[in-house]
């Protein structure tokens, strides 16, 4: 299962750096450049990145190998590592975006009454603005993990497509192309979406769980 470990790995660090950047920053722009430039790249060019500077021969694994750090080469590509890396870089842009765009614009007032009556930093972020932010970050949970699900080209190019990263998008694939069997590829297919269906719908009853409230302020300042 790859999808759900990269959903939660992109979350979380987009979480940790849209919080982080809520109010602003030194090199903001330069740095939120830099961190969605892979959008630009598309996954092929992505992947065949991530094989010359990962892959047993790639840059990094030369490096370390050169200054005595390793004694056998890193096995990061050609795996579920591999794979998953290549979604997080894929994802990761949209969820940061999404989730800097959706926690700037929740009124810094809030923050600036529960510090004044004396909350820390950490109880801010879980009795405040977590509450405040869960709904979007359940939205973004889904949409992450729906793109990370039918994963194709990532599983085929720096993973093992016969093996530990055989997805269900590659399974429709050979059945459809490489044994001419229709009926089972749309089989296949129907049930990945019925799959992706399902996490939706109980990703959005848990979000219509939640309060949401108006938050909207003047957002950074």
């Amino acid at each position: 299962m790859l999808a759900l470990p990269t959903t939660v790995a992109v979350v979380l660090v987009a979480l940790f750096l849209a919080y982080g950047m809520r109010r602003g920053i030194w090199f903001e722009r330069t740095i939120t450049t830099i961190l969605v430039l892979p959008i630009s790249l598309g996954v092929v060019f992505l992947s065949e990145g991530i094989l010359g500077f990962y892959g047993h021969n790639g840059w990094l694994n030369q490096l370390l190998l050169a200054v005595g750090l390793i004694q056998n080469p890193l096995e990061l590509t050609h795996n579920s590592i591999g794979v998953i890396f290549s979604l997080f870089m894929q994802n990761f842009p949209f969820c940061f975006l999404m989730l800097l765009g959706y926690i700037s614009g929740i009124d810094p007032s809030l923050e600036s009454s529960a510090r004044m009556l004396g909350a820390g930093p950490w109880t801010i972020f879980r009795r405040v603005m977590f509450p405040l932010i869960a709904p979007g970050l359940i939205i973004a949970f889904a949409l992450v993990f729906v793109m990370s699900f039918a994963v194709f080209p990532s599983a085929v190019m720096v993973g093992q497509p016969a093996g530990s990263t055989r997805t269900i998008s590659i399974a429709a694939y050979q059945q459809a192309f490489e044994q001419y069997d229709m009926s089972y590829a749309s089989a296949i297919a129907v049930i990945m979406g019925l799959c992706q269906l399902a996490a939706l719908v109980v990703i959005v009853l848990v979000r219509r769980r939640m309060t949401i409230a108006t938050t909207m302020g003047v957002g950074k300042r």
